[in-house]
């Protein structure tokens, strides 16, 4: 059964050989195909521009959180910046109106027990990305001043020391998504 499909297969490809050019309804076939294939992967990139945000060598790149808030509620925020200057850059302040409060924090693992230790700023090594991402380091929202529930978008302005003030969306995600990675 699989020998003769794949004898059919192979006799298709001889006689396709033979055509001297395709018809229209074949090319739109192939393209129509190619798009069912390709498209998926398409739009995935469009959902996910990289960057969002980018000024004097930094660049904010892809800001997200994930589930449903409610008004009052505190909300981890996750992203992404990569630093193309020579130099050292920092994280110093997120401003937003969607929220009373902001802090930055980082996972602390001692021993059987797990904390978030608070951080003043959060260093961009030079020529490097750094990723805030669930169990490692976050920006944490303090007091939503609206709800929040996937599909939506949060507006916030990042202040970095030497880049200065980059404005940008965290959008709001499903709790089933996929992790995310270094994006670029």
């Amino acid at each position: 059964m699989i020998g003769t499909g794949f004898r059919k297969f192979i006799d298709a490809l001889g006689r396709a050989d033979q055509v001297a050019s395709p018809s229209y309804k074949a090319v739109g076939r192939t393209v129509g195909l190619a798009l069912i294939g390709v498209g998926p992967f398409l739009l995935l990139g469009m959902t996910h521009t990289e960057p969002v945000a980018r000024a004097n060598g930094v660049s904010v790149i892809h800001p997200w959180s994930s589930g449903t808030a409610l008004v009052g509620d505190d909300l981890p925020v996750f992203a992404i910046f990569e630093n193309n200057a020579p130099r050292l850059d920092r994280l110093v302040a997120v401003e937003t109106t969607a929220a009373s409060g902001v802090v930055f924090e980082r996972t602390i693992r001692r021993s059987a027990s797990t904390r978030m230790d608070e951080l003043g700023e959060i260093d961009l090594a030079p020529s490097a990305k750094t990723s805030l991402k669930p169990d490692y380091q976050q920006i944490r929202l303090i007091g939503l001043r609206q709800k929040v529930e996937p599909g939506t978008t949060l507006p916030v302005e990042f202040i970095f020391a030497r880049a200065g003030r980059l404005k940008a969306d965290v959008r709001i995600e499903s709790p089933g998504q996929p992790p995310h990675n270094d994006h670029s």
